[in-house]
């Protein structure tokens, strides 16, 4: 013999009971919402580091420049210089240091927005 249909509305749901404690689907796949935007603040640490450390390469050659010792060609040689010693070492073989120091120079001239920035300073 057959058991009775019940209508809707009887017994228990589908998947079971509802327990209001569970983490939902963020425990099962992965980090949640809010660490991930947590994850946010440290992926950013290193582009802060990376700024600061410039402000340091740059500070000296832009008090220069604000004193009018020097001119704009002038504080951006000398910035362009920084940065390759710095990529590349004191002992680097002058003719790497002349590619990549001209590689820098184009990549300025390239760059609208810089470009401008520079034209801004003298």
């Amino acid at each position: 013999m057959a058991g009775k249909v019940s209508g809707p509305g009887s017994g228990p749901p589908v998947g079971g009971p509802i327990d209001d404690k569970s983490e939902g689907p963020s425990s099962v796949g992965g980090p949640r919402f809010a660490d991930k935007l947590g994850a946010t603040d440290e992926a950013k640490r290193p582009a802060d580091a990376a700024a600061t450390a410039a402000r340091g390469l740059t500070a000296d050659v832009a008090a220069e420049l604000a004193a009018g010792r020097i001119d704009a060609k002038a504080a951006l040689d000398r910035v362009l210089d920084r940065v390759v010693d710095k990529q590349l070492g004191p002992g680097a073989p002058a003719a790497v240091r002349a590619k990549v120091r001209a590689a820098l120079e184009d990549a300025v001239a390239d760059d609208p927005l810089l470009s401008e920035k520079i034209k801004s300073l003298g």
